[in-house]
């Protein structure tokens, strides 16, 4: 039980951090290999990605 929660927090925090510099892979990671509340600590001081504006040439 306590496992299948660990799990589904590492899971949240890579949802969460979908739009940041890790994205979702590497806050699942970060989560798994230290602790949920370590990778939810660092979204929480994280930025967010600008999204990419598409250059106009022509």
């Amino acid at each position: 039980m306590i496992i299948a929660l660990y799990l589904v927090l590492c899971i949240l925090s890579g949802y969460w951090g979908r739009n940041t510099f890790a994205g979702p892979v590497g806050f699942f990671l970060i989560g798994l290999f230290f602790t949920p509340i370590v990778s939810l600590l660092i979204l929480l001081l994280a930025q967010m990605r600008q999204p990419q504006q598409e250059s106009e040439d022509d």
